[in-house]
C-alpha cells in the first residue's frame, strides 16, 4: 500500500483525474449495468407473474360470484311454491296458460332480470305439450331435445351444469355468454317430468378484465380439457371449438388459474401466456434510457473534471514557475487575477505571505545591523562619558558625607535623610552591572527617590509601596530604571500641579494570571481622554506628531521618559508587554505595565 501511494505521488494530476474518472465513474457504471441486466430479468418476470396471478385471481373470483348469483336465482325459483303450483296446473286451453303467465309468472321472472344486470335471459323449459312458448317459458319439445345443451344436461348426474355458449333462440347467438342450467324436479309436474331452468349470463365484464392485460399477454378462458371459450387470439364459436395448444416454456411464461372448486366448474381455467422476448425488449428500452442518462452524466462529469483540472493546472503551473524565479532571488509575490479560495488559493496566499515575510525579514535584518552599529557607537560614547563622570567619585561622596555630618551635628535630621538618600541614588547610578534587575531592587531605588520627593513636598505628600510575596519569589526581571521615570512623571506632572494638600502616590506589584502587573497611581490633576489617546499614539508611533496647540506641559515633560520606558520594555519583552493609561481629569492617573509569562 505504501509503495502504491509513493507511485501515485509521481503521477501527474491530469493522469490522476483520468484514473479517478475511469475507476470511479466508468467502471462502476459498466459493472452496475451488467449486474442490473443479470438481476432485472428475474425481477421483471416475478413482477409480471405476480401481477397476472393477482389479476387472474380477481377475474376468477368475479366469474365465480357471477355464476353463484345465477345458481342462487335458480334455487330461489326452484323453491318458489307459488311458481311450482302455477306450473303444475292442467290447462284446458292456451288462453288459461297465457293469463297465468301475463299476470303472475312474467313479473316474477322480470324481477330477477332487473335486479341482476349480468343476467341476459331466464328461460324455463317445461315438459308439458299444453304450454305455449312465451318470453320466459318454452315447451320441451323434440326439436329442443336435439340441442347440445339438453344432451349435456340430461346426461349429467348433477343438478347444475354450466353450458359454455348462449342458448338464446336467435339467428346469430350473442358471443361471450354462458348458461347455467338447473334441473327442476317436482312430483306435482305432469308425469313427474324434469323441467330445465336456463339462466344465461353475460361475460362482457369478465372479458373486459381479461383484455386489460394488454398486447404483451395472450389470455384465454378454457373449459372441458382446454377447449377455448374465449381468447385474445381466438374467436368463440360453438360449431367448431378449438383446443388450446400451450407453447414452449423456454420462450413463454405460462400462468393458469382454476375458476372454482365446485363440480360444475370442472376444467374451467384462465391461461396467461407472456412472451419472454417482451422482457428483453423492456430491458433494452430501460437499458437505452440508462445509457442515455449515463452518457449525459459522463459528458457532464468530463466537463466538470476538465474545468476543475484546468482551474488547478494553470494556478499550480504559475506557482511552480514563480517558485523557480524565487530560487533565482526574485522575492516578489505571485500576482494572479483570481487565486481562488480553495486549498490552491490558500497555498498561493501562504506563498505570497512567505515572500512578504522574507522581504520584511531582509529589511529587519538590515535595520538590525544598522541599529547594532548605532548602539555600538552609543555604547562607546556612553563609556567615554562614564569615564568622565568617574574622574574622582570619592570627591563627590566625601563632599556629601561632609554635609551629612554637618547636618547631623546641627540636628537637621530631615535634611540628613535626604542627603543620605541622594548619596545612595548617585552611588546606584554610577554602579555598572546587568541591565535586568528584580522588581524588589527597582522598588528599593524608587523608595529612596520618593523620600527625596517627600522632603520637597513637605507634609503635603504621602506614598505607599506594596510588593506581593509571589512577585519576590518569582523569576521576573525588568530593565533597570524602567519604573522610576513613570514615578518621576507622576510626581512632577501629576502631583506637583495639584492643589490638593493630600497628594498621594501608590506603587504596587503583583502576579495576576501568571503575568507581572505593576501599577503606578496618583491623585493628581489627571488628563482627559484626548490627551491619553495622543500619548498612546505617540508611544506606538514614535514619528507621529501631536497636533499643534494641543500639546500640554505634562506631555512636553513626560513624553521622553515614558517613551524610553515603553521602548526598553518592548525591546525586552516584545508582544508579551502591555501598556495602558487610565486617567480622569481632576481625579488622577493610573499607569499599568503588564508582562506576560514566557
Amino acid at each position: 500500500m505504501k509503495n502504491l501511494l509513493l507511485l501515485l505521488d509521481n503521477v501527474s494530476i491530469r493522469r490522476k483525474f483520468i484514473m479517478v474518472y475511469i475507476l470511479g465513474i466508468c467502471v462502476p457504471i459498466v459493472a452496475g449495468a451488467i449486474i442490473w441486466i443479470s438481476f432485472t430479468s428475474r425481477e421483471i418476470r416475478l413482477n409480471i407473474t405476480h401481477y397476472l396471478d393477482q389479476s387472474f385471481e380477481k377475474t376468477a373470483s368475479d366469474f365465480n360470484i357471477l355464476t353463484q348469483t345465477a345458481i342462487n336465482v335458480a334455487n330461489q325459483i326452484n323453491a318458489d311454491v307459488t311458481i311450482r303450483q302455477d306450473l303444475s296446473r292442467e290447462f284446458s286451453n292456451p288462453a288459461e296458460h297465457y293469463e297465468i303467465y301475463w299476470f303472475f309468472l312474467r313479473n316474477r321472472f322480470n324481477m330477477y332480470l332487473v335486479s341482476n344486470p349480468d343476467i341476459a335471459a331466464i328461460t324455463l323449459y317445461i315438459d308439458d305439450p299444453n304450454f305455449i312458448n312465451v318470453d320466459h317459458f318454452r315447451v320441451l319439445d323434440d326439436l329442443t331435445r336435439e340441442k347440445d345443451w339438453y344432451t349435456l344436461a340430461s346426461t349429467s348426474t348433477s343438478d347444475f351444469i354450466i353450458f359454455p355458449y348462449s342458448t338464446t333462440i336467435s339467428i346469430s347467438p350473442p358471443s361471450n355468454r354462458v348458461t347455467v342450467i338447473r334441473k327442476i324436479r317436482s312430483p306435482d309436474y305432469l308425469n313427474n317430468a324434469v323441467n330445465y331452468l336456463l339462466i344465461e349470463l353475460k361475460l362482457d365484464r369478465i372479458i373486459s378484465e381479461l383484455n386489460k392485460e394488454g398486447e404483451s399477454t395472450d389470455t384465454y378462458l378454457t373449459y372441458a380439457h382446454n377447449r377455448i371459450f374465449w381468447g385474445t387470439q381466438h374467436t368463440n364459436t360453438s360449431d367448431d371449438p378449438q383446443f388450446l395448444s400451450l407453447p414452449s416454456e423456454n420462450k413463454y411464461f405460462i400462468l393458469h388459474k382454476t375458476i372454482g372448486a365446485d363440480p360444475y366448474f370442472n376444467d374451467w381455467k384462465i391461461y396467461g401466456i407472456f412472451d419472454r422476448s417482451q422482457i428483453n425488449r423492456k430491458q433494452i428500452i430501460v437499458l437505452t434510457y440508462i445509457l442515455l442518462i449515463t452518457l449525459s452524466m459522463a459528458a457532464l462529469s468530463v466537463f466538470i473534471i476538465w474545468s476543475v483540472l484546468n482551474s488547478m493546472r494553470y494556478r499550480l503551473l504559475a506557482l511552480s514557475n514563480h517558485m523557480k524565479k524565487v530560487g533565482e532571488d526574485y522575492f516578489e509575490p505571485l500576482e494572479l487575477h483570481n487565486p481562488g479560495q480553495d486549498e490552491i488559493g490558500w497555498l498561493i496566499m501562504a506563498f505570497n505571505k512567505m515572500i512578504t515575510d522574507i522581504n520584511e525579514l531582509i529589511n529587519v535584518v538590515y535595520k538590525l545591523e544598522m541599529q547594532k552599529q548605532s548602539i555600538e557607537i552609543e555604547n562607546i560614547r556612553a563609556k567615554y562619558k562614564y569615564l568622565q563622570a568617574q574622574v574622582d567619585p570619592h570627591f563627590l561622596f566625601n563632599t556629601l558625607n561632609a554635609i551629612l555630618v554637618f547636618c547631623v551635628k546641627k540636628n537637621y535630621n530631615e535634611l540628613a535623610n535626604v542627603i543620605s538618600s541622594l548619596s545612595k541614588l548617585l552611588k546606584r547610578l554610577l554602579t555598572s552591572g546587568s541591565d535586568l534587575i528584580t522588581v524588589s531592587e527597582e522598588f528599593d531605588f524608587i523608595e529612596k527617590y520618593l523620600a527625596i520627593e517627600k522632603f520637597r513636598f513637605g507634609g503635603k505628600f504621602e506614598y505607599e509601596i506594596h510588593i506581593a510575596p509571589e512577585v519576590s519569589e518569582s523569576n521576573f526581571l525588568i530593565p533597570k530604571m524602567s519604573i522610576q521615570p513613570i514615578v518621576e512623571n507622576a510626581c512632577k506632572h501629576g502631583l506637583q500641579s495639584s492643589m490638593d494638600d493630600k497628594r498621594k502616590l501608590s506603587l504596587t506589584a503583583k502576579i495576576k494570571s501568571d503575568a507581572l502587573v505593576i501599577t503606578v497611581k496618583d491623585n493628581g490633576t489627571g488628563m482627559d481622554k484626548k490627551q491619553v489617546e495622543e500619548i498612546l499614539n505617540k508611544l506606538k508611533n514614535p514619528t507621529a506628531e501631536i497636533v499643534a496647540g494641543t500639546e500640554t506641559n505634562s506631555e512636553k515633560g513626560s513624553g521622553v521618559g515614558i517613551q524610553n520606558v515603553y521602548r526598553r520594555m518592548l525591546m525586552n519583552y516584545d508582544k508579551r508587554f502591555h501598556f495602558s493609561i487610565n486617567s480622569v481629569l481632576g481625579q488622577g492617573t493610573e499607569i499599568i505595565l503588564r508582562v506576560d509569562k514566557a
